[in-house]
């Protein structure tokens, strides 16, 4: 794998790269138009950072890696905001390769797959913008219920307390 030889690359790194390989079918078998895999295993743990760098800075700001996500079990969302850049760079390539050509009244656009990327961006960015909110505000609950989830107690609490005892 061409991971193996960056420093601090993790296995479940290695194996969230493979994750999103095989749920974007980005296999060379599978490709028809493009010659081998459209997206390096660098590109792709580039977009889990990203994802992971996204989800991090977007208010609450939290502090989470790669590890801490999957974890708390947000394997769906990472997945998907990860494609989400996916497709930004790969159609960013695309549009930047885009070319028109015109000869004896035949008109030809060649990787012209710019509107479709734009479309499925819009469909994982509504998808993972909710996700991540409600992700964030529960999180955000998590921290103010503390490790034991008991919360803050009211000044309800100081009052009725003792009565809980008889």
């Amino acid at each position: 794998m061409a991971l193996s030889g960056i420093v601090g690359m993790s296995q479940t790194m290695q194996d969230f790269v493979q994750l999103v390989r095989t749920f974007s079918r980005d296999y060379p078998e599978l490709n028809r138009i493009v010659s081998g895999e459209e997206s390096s295993d660098r590109q792709i743990a580039w977009a889990v950072f990203d994802a992971v760098s996204d989800f991090n800075g977007t208010p609450p700001f939290t502090n989470l890696f790669l590890d801490d996500l999957l974890q708390r079990h947000q394997h769906h969302l990472l997945l998907r905001m990860t494609i989400e850049s996916l497709i930004e760079s790969v159609g960013q390539l695309q549009t930047r390769n885009h070319i028109n050509y015109s000869n004896g009244g035949i008109n030809v656009g060649v990787n012209d797959k710019t509107p479709l990327l734009m479309n499925w961006l819009q469909y994982f960015k509504a998808i993972t913008e909710q996700k991540k909110m409600r992700v964030k505000v529960a999180l955000n609950i998590e921290s103010i219920l503390g490790p034991s989830n008991v919360g803050v107690h009211s000044e309800l609490w100081a009052v009725n307390a003792t009565y809980a005892a008889y």
